[in-house]
């Protein structure tokens, strides 16, 4: 998957504003250009910037539905979006309106504030020149106003709830043949990669997928229907999603329609709609998140019509796991449910209490995407990526855990620890070389912040957040070294990738020194500290996956990692993963189905944050391990050689009599099925030609493959 973030330096266009809109925060602003062309070009593409988010609309059509991405691909730059706007003109008069809505959050955790609000807007081609300058006039959206309820989004979100008075809508304003003459020219304030805006960089995702307007479950219930009373009506939506609630309804001037969901109450966004006279319609443009949409409807107002409008990160389903056991089957699903609403500008912890880019939770959701969907989902991990590299400070040499941010920074010495390992293991599914030539530097000289105590362990690095876990009984040295170790083993092998022979060897004896040491740990039933009461599973798990357990101490390490449940679903999918990797497949799997089978149970089609619901948010990223350890291990499938070139399949045919499974790579899709019965195993395969296989089977096995010559059949 190609990676580019262009940096554009050579701007003709001007950032422009309303000129009393400066210092105004949560501000929407409409802007019209009347645009005459003789006839048109070859081609024409846009370049458009914008703080925060734009709508685009071209001759009353939407163009552009939330365009641009949240600021901060480094800590002074923004980003600027390339929209071919060619199909949408004509020969003649053309209008080109946008509203651009300013947050003005400088405590988010997901957006680098640049402080005003701005338009930049550059289209130029066989000359057509089209630029955002003075000649723009630009109108405070008066409809759009500030929320002064008690329910207030989360502070480290950016957006804020939106509050719309038809009353005050400029009505027709982006429709041709609407007369704005009245409204003031734009204010121009700075070239494009000037001013507070600073350098602009190319937007490195798709736009966002619009699936369009849609019918909730249950709104056949409420077309034309009036309300004498007050009355809350919940809408259902098939699982929790990103999207935006509409209503059609038939109202007296002034009712107050409250639009909400289930995550409200945790601090996301939500709407709210005061009508005009008449039959009206209404599209809330900010997202928010959930199944459950609640529209809280006056007295006096008849319903015509419910919708919504899902949208998510641009990508494609393309992997699946299925078995006999229903549980697993919807653990799967769950899983891929809670990666993809936490999906959109960047891979997010929750979508409604923060939707920060935290990395523990991002290196989790770049696995669960290897097992789920399509390569063009690789985008975003690279984008996170990307962005953490440039806010490093040259000085300390520091990975920050959440960014983009402006005011606050995060070091979580373990969640980067296990970033690092995540970039190793991004390049096992890639082979993208390109990337561990970016990282590999960052990665060495983050490694280099640690240094040893006399005993040979490392000293313990509480970063700015002192953080390895939810949950208590962390043990933290045999975790905290662990996860050293492990990623002293990723950047060996960066190095022998770039060809950095030295440092290689430097970093195997720094592994042989510590491997030595972390065996002092060692009390024949697992690693503890001297001071620690019991064993955690946490730092166990992640000694088995580093290499530091040796193989003769499986066997009380499997007990261990079976029956002590200390982890939180962030490290559960290390403890899982660490029980697969010493055989323990039926010990991951009871352990699996035991401390989700709430999350199993429950009527909700995301994961938790916690293992009780009430302690954390409905929806959390790094709780979706299930998914990989399913596909990976209980299917078997994963590669041996980077970039799928050579892939092992060994599926646990004791646990399960019948399994399907489709793994998107970086070569295509393999796909398999088992069907198994008293006298035989089917194993069906269909794999990319240009990879080859060792297919693992039982002896009674009846194999179907697609490509003889590039499969090799082991027998169990």
């Amino acid at each position: 998957m190609k990676y580019e973030r262009k940096l554009k330096t050579d701007w003709k266009a001007e950032w422009i504003w309303a000129d009393s809109e400066k210092d105004s925060k949560n501000v929407w602003v409409c802007f019209n250009k009347t645009v005459e062309l003789t006839q048109l070009p070859g081609k024409l593409v846009a370049d458009i910037a914008a703080e925060n988010k734009y709508w685009l609309y071209i001759n009353g059509i939407c163009v552009v539905r939330e365009g641009g991405l949240k600021r901060g691909p480094s800590p002074t730059g923004c980003y600027f979006d390339e929209v071919d706007i060619l199909p949408y003109l004509k020969e003649g008069e053309n209008l080109l309106s946008i509203l651009v809505w300013y947050w003005g959050n400088e405590a988010s955790y997901s957006s680098s504030d640049a402080g005003q609000g701005g338009l930049l807007f550059e289209a130029v081609s066989d000359g057509v020149s089209i630029l955002s300058d003075e000649s723009w006039y630009a109108m405070k959206n008066p409809a759009f106003k500030e929320d002064t309820g008690k329910l207030q989004p989360n502070y480290r979100i950016p957006e804020s709830n939106v509050y719309y008075d038809a009353r005050s809508e400029i009505s027709g304003w982006n429709i041709p043949g609407y007369d704005f003459s009245c409204w003031k020219k734009a204010d121009v304030y700075a070239a494009g990669g000037e001013g507070c805006w600073g350098e602009l960089y190319s937007r490195d995702i798709p736009q966002f997928k619009d699936f369009g307007l849609r019918d909730y479950e249950n709104s056949k219930d409420y077309e034309d229907v009036s309300f004498r009373l007050k009355k809350k009506i919940t809408l259902r939506v098939p699982y929790n999603a990103q999207l935006t609630p509409y209503l059609r309804v038939d109202a007296k001037a002034g009712k107050r329609i409250v639009i909400t969901t289930e995550n409200t109450c945790t601090g996301a966004v939500h709407s709210t709609y005061v009508t005009k006279e008449g039959v009206q319609e209404f599209e809330s443009p900010a997202w928010f998140n959930g199944e459950r949409i609640t529209y809280e409807i006056p007295s006096g107002v008849t319903v015509k019509s419910l919708k919504y409008r899902e949208s998510g990160y641009n990508t494609e389903f393309c992997g699946d796991f299925k078995c006999e056991n229903d549980g697993m089957n919807t653990l799967w699903q769950k899983s891929l449910r809670t990666l993809y609403v936490t999906m959109r500008d960047n891979f997010m912890d929750c979508p409604d209490r923060e939707r920060a880019q935290w990395w523990g939770d991002v290196t989790n959701e770049m696995m669960m995407t290897m097992y789920s969907l399509a390569p063009s989902s690789y985008l975003l991990y690279l984008k996170g990526v990307s962005t953490m590299l440039s806010y490093i400070d040259p000085e300390t040499n520091v990975l920050q855990t959440v960014v983009p941010i402006k005011n606050d920074y995060f070091e979580l010495p373990c969640q980067q620890l296990a970033g690092v390992c995540g970039f190793y293991t991004y390049y096992m599914y890639t082979v993208d070389t390109q990337f561990i030539k970016d990282v590999y530097k960052a990665a060495v000289n983050y490694l280099s912040l640690w240094n040893f105590q006399e005993n040979g362990l490392v000293e313990h690095r509480s970063g700015s957040w002192d953080w390895q876990d939810w949950g208590d009984k962390i043990d933290i040295a045999p975790l905290e070294n662990a996860w050293y170790y492990y990623a002293l083993s990723a950047v060996k092998n960066m190095a022998e990738i770039t060809g950095d022979v030295s440092a290689a060897k430097e970093i195997e004896g720094k592994m042989i020194s510590l491997y030595s040491a972390y065996q002092t740990l060692w009390t024949g039933e697992g690693y503890r500290s001297e001071d620690n009461e019991g064993y955690d599973d946490r730092g166990n798990a992640v000694a088995v996956l580093s290499g530091l357990c040796p193989e003769e101490n499986y066997g009380a390490m499997k007990d261990l990692l079976f029956s002590v449940r200390n982890a939180s679903p962030y490290m559960e999918y290390y403890v899982l993963e660490s029980l697969c990797k010493m055989g323990g497949y039926s010990l991951a799997q009871k352990r699996m189905c035991e401390r989700y089978k709430e999350m199993i149970e429950e009527d909700y089609s995301t994961l938790w944050e916690n293992w009780i619901k009430k302690d954390g948010t409905s929806n959390h990223a790094w709780t979706g391990g299930p998914l990989v350890i399913m596909s990976k291990h209980f299917a078997g499938v994963k590669p041996t050689v980077a970039g799928y070139e050579k892939v092992e399949i060994r599926p646990q045919y004791d646990l399960f009599e019948n399994i399907s499974c489709t793994v998107p790579t970086v070569k295509g899709d393999i796909a398999l099925s088992i069907a198994s019965d008293e006298d035989k195993t089917s194993v069906n395969l269909t794999c990319p030609e240009d990879i080859q296989v060792d297919l693992f089977v039982p002896e009674n096995a009846v194999v179907t493959v697609n490509s003889e010559e590039n499969v090799s059949l082991k027998l169990l």
